[in-house]
């Protein structure tokens, strides 16, 4: 299967996230959104989904592809999957990073069938330069890192061999 648009792969990341999201978050309600054609801020009103977000939460005029909330009376988490039906190139990866450091997700991922670009690989792996996948720093801990990874069209989820990111040990199994 080729997705002949990025649209294509979005209920397939949106049935993939939400079995990612509640794999990690077995207490939590986890709700999953193909957010593509509204802003966050507009899918959180909308959904009513405001408990537990920061205040800045109605300024958050991005359009990221599939949203993922893992609500629970404490804290609301987010994961955010960028799609890319080309390969991943560092303008992709930066129109996520400043997603990722306005809203500040728990997880961000950026797929795409192709995986990542030959030069984006080449930064990243090559001359080591994970340091630009990075959206937040927290005291004591690995900062929280974009993950690039090729998506798998038959089986309809992340090729972990393809990761890339310094945040492999805080997913898990993916």
């Amino acid at each position: 299967m080729t997705y002949r648009q990025e649209s294509d792969m979005y209920p397939f990341v949106c049935q993939w996230l939400t079995g990612f999201l509640s794999d990690r978050h077995r207490h939590a309600t986890i709700r999953v959104f193909d957010s593509s054609r509204k802003s966050l801020s507009r899918l959180i009103q909308e959904t009513g989904l405001i408990t537990n977000l920061p205040p800045e939460w109605p300024s958050w005029d991005i359009h990221v592809d599939v949203v993922g909330f893992a609500l629970t009376e404490k804290a609301t988490g987010l994961a955010f999957v960028e799609c890319k039906n080309v390969g991943i190139t560092l303008g992709h990866v930066s129109q996520l990073m400043g997603y990722s450091r306005v809203a500040l997700p728990q997880y961000s991922f950026i797929v795409s069938p192709q995986g990542a670009s030959d030069s984006l690989r080449s930064l990243l792996l090559t001359f080591g330069r994970l340091d630009v996948l990075h959206y937040q720093s927290q005291a004591g801990r690995l900062p929280r890192s974009i993950v690039v990874a090729r998506w798998d069209e038959t089986a309809n989820c992340i090729d972990v061999g393809s990761l890339v990111t310094n945040d492999v040990n805080r997913l898990g199994r993916l």
